[in-house]
């Protein structure tokens, strides 16, 4: 995959979000503690005083007759008051979506819209989509160690655009369709699949982009997870998206994953955030692309956050397994527990030839058998993206 692919891919898609750009119009819920019921105090008894026994005057004439003294009363000890049941409810352990599943994304702009960009676009809604989910899966199905398959629909959440359409140079997602919820997040539940959202960073940041996400009420639903698309953060001096190649920092990773693990700790949500990582330049692979995580060892693991490594880019399959194997390899970066790739099928909408070609094949992407060149995935991946 040559410098040269990767910077026309960046421009097509910047040119393809002017596009969408020009006919789109452009709730952290509280948590509230029931509080504990007061404990009601039980009274102590009070001890009863037994009057005491009269002593009998003796007379002369008669020996003196004992009077019986009355029965001391046994003090009955009172009826304890019952205290309101307490709900004291058990703190959950947050779950991971990926220890029995492998994640299958639909990658796009939305259904409906700008399917040069991805396949999500192919479909005019979820019903749509999952009849290309069960195609796909019964593909993967027979290579991936007998795991579930999860569907999600992997949105472009925040698409960059020139930067002189909007101040941050994003186009946001509720600009073409107001209602993420209803149009992405509850059909997926109801099809018990995953919403991931995308941001391309644009002249933001990764920790301002997730806060954004909260404040929207996205993230309350345990179905909805987070990806960071580096690529087209726009480098400082620069004002295109993409051109050159933008990075974000091992830091700014870190940060956003504790505000993902404290987050799932205060909703108590059942399962850990899904925080995706796009990277098709690495320290590690060193074939001129900047690296798209700078100084990636820091990277550190946090416990309610599931953190992928995403190998991003079209291109042969040698160039995608070569660069998949050293992006993820855990004896470079230990941090690194799941991993996934992103395979870029023909698109018809697109005529410039970004896609891979050939495809890597199921068998090759789960490492059962090798490519032409002899080359090996190290590693199952844990997702798959189909673009």
């Amino acid at each position: 995959m040559s410098l040269l692919k990767l910077v026309m891919r960046a421009v097509i898609a910047v040119a393809a979000a002017v596009l969408v750009a020009a006919c789109a119009s452009s709730a952290k819920p509280s948590s509230t503690a029931t509080p504990l019921p007061a404990v009601v105090p039980t009274s102590a008894p009070t001890a009863m005083l037994v009057p005491p026994t009269p002593v009998p005057i003796p007379t002369a004439t008669a020996p003196p007759t004992a009077t019986a003294a009355p029965p001391t009363p046994t003090p009955v000890p009172p009826t304890a008051t019952p205290n309101p049941p307490t709900s004291t409810p058990t703190p959950a352990i947050a779950t991971s979506w990926l220890t029995d599943s492998t994640v299958m994304g639909m990658y796009g702009r939305g259904f409906g819209i700008a399917p040069i960009l991805g396949r999500l676009g192919f479909y005019a809604n979820a019903s749509e989509m999952a009849q290309d989910v069960a195609k796909w899966s019964a593909e993967i199905a027979p290579y991936n160690g007998g795991k579930k398959i999860l569907p999600a629909i992997h949105l472009i959440y925040a698409l960059a655009v020139p930067c002189s359409a909007s101040s941050d140079c994003l186009l946001y997602a509720e600009g073409q369709t107001p209602d993420l919820t209803a149009t992405y997040i509850v059909p997926a539940q109801q099809h018990g699949w995953l919403v991931v959202l995308d941001t391309q960073l644009g002249k933001s940041d990764p920790v301002t982009q997730v806060q954004r996400m909260i404040a929207k009420g996205y993230l309350k639903n345990d179905n909805v997870e987070v990806a960071l698309d580096p690529e087209f953060h726009v480098v400082p001096g620069h004002e295109t998206p993409g051109i050159p190649v933008g990075t974000i920092t091992a830091d700014q990773v870190n940060q956003v994953q504790q505000i993902l693990s404290d987050y799932v700790a205060t909703q108590h949500l059942a399962h850990r955030k899904i925080l995706i990582v796009h990277q098709f330049g690495d320290q590690n692979v060193g074939d001129g692309v900047p690296y798209m995580i700078q100084n990636k060892t820091a990277v550190k693991d946090y416990p309610n956050v599931d953190l992928v490594i995403m190998a991003d880019g079209f291109g042969g399959p040698e160039a995608k397994v070569g660069k998949y194997n050293k992006m993820t390899d855990p004896t470079v970066y230990p941090f690194i527990h799941f991993r996934g790739i992103k395979i870029f099928p023909p698109n018809p909408y697109e005529h410039a030839g970004h896609y891979d070609h050939p495809m890597l094949t199921f068998p090759q992407i789960f490492g059962l058998e090798p490519t032409p060149g002899k080359q090996k995935m190290a590693y199952p991946p844990n997702v798959i993206i189909i673009n």
